[in-house]
């Protein structure tokens, strides 16, 4: 099962691509999910853990994904939120 972690008063599943991301630092702040490196494969990974949380009661309040999305026009230390897909 997917681990959940605490953001504030949420409960938060934070995802990333590649276990090179997810170094010592971020490792002692929060549990992660390692989808692999491309689209198909985080979907599949973040959808099926979607899915599994769901049938447990216990979807997150956010999802919180880490990285550059595939993109090559993003710079290295920026920040971006999404407000809807």
């Amino acid at each position: 099962m997917v681990e959940l972690s605490p953001l504030g008063r949420k409960r938060a599943l934070f995802v990333m691509a590649a276990e090179l991301e997810y170094g010592p630092h971020l490792r002692a702040r929060f549990a992660a999910l390692i989808t692999g490196i491309g689209p198909v494969e985080a979907a599949l990974h973040a959808g099926v853990a979607l899915a599994r949380l769901e049938a447990a009661g216990q979807l997150p309040d956010v999802v919180v994904c880490l990285g550059s999305a595939g993109s090559r026009r993003c710079a290295l230390g920026s920040v971006h939120q999404i407000g809807s897909v």
